[in-house]
């Protein structure tokens, strides 16, 4: 009796690989004090009702306006400083003269965005809606005295309304305008081969964006005596 070894039938690969994208960082441009603008929304496990119409506000607006913008909601990720690395090459690629960054978890007005990135335009600086870290209740960065606190410390809406500044340990922002040159020359600066680390940033191989900034990565640094954070 013969027996015949038959070959298994050759299977197709069953996923499907999208191309390598083409990825080039342009440079800056000039756009006067009307900049064109690139949004980034860190939408990190779902977004509020509320939070969702400030959105749909701000591209309304955009849609009725001949501004030069990009939207881009950025998702969850194992990492939020390698999602964050990865949005820095995407303003990157895109042209645009101002990146503007939103947390998923605020409102706000669109007006109040589109100035926040021409002023960071204008003064070629970074621009932001801050408020201070480490405090129970989480209070805005606009803060009373010290000698204030005790004598507000019931009244919450007072404290938090007080015109007086106090300066602030640590602060996190909701809301963030970069101008393009300014990140360009953050690069540029903390680049080099003779940036120590953590503050040297590097140039990483990326299967979303070809290669993206290692500018948002996390590093320790002493909030207390002898005390790492």
């Amino acid at each position: 009796m013969t027996t015949t070894k038959a070959e298994s039938p050759q299977m197709e690969d069953p996923f499907i690989y999208a191309p390598q994208p083409t990825s080039k960082v342009q440079a800056a441009t000039q756009a006067g004090t009307r900049p064109s603008i690139h949004v980034s929304l860190y939408a990190y496990g779902g977004i509020s009702a509320a939070c969702m119409m400030s959105w749909v506000d701000l591209t309304a607006t955009f849609a009725r306006s001949d501004r030069q913008t990009d939207l881009r909601t950025i998702r969850e990720d194992a990492l939020i400083s390698r999602s964050r690395c990865r949005a820095t090459k995407w303003f990157l690629d895109s042209g645009k003269d101002v990146w503007v960054q939103l947390d998923h978890d605020i409102e706000f007005a669109a007006a109040d965005v589109i100035r926040m990135a021409e002023l960071a335009h204008e003064h070629q600086a970074t621009v932001c809606i801050p408020y201070s870290c480490r405090s129970l209740p989480a209070r805005p960065a606009l803060r009373p005295k010290v000698e204030q606190l005790q004598a507000l410390k019931h009244q919450v809406n007072d404290a938090e309304c007080a015109a007086e500044l106090v300066p602030i340990t640590m602060f996190a922002s909701g809301c963030l305008a970069i101008p393009r040159k300014c990140l360009l020359a953050t690069l540029d600066a903390l680049g080099g081969s003779g940036v120590q680390d953590p503050y040297r940033i590097d140039w990483c191989e990326d299967v979303r964006v070809e290669r993206f900034p290692t500018l948002w990565m996390p590093l320790a640094m002493e909030s207390m005596p002898g005390k790492l954070e």
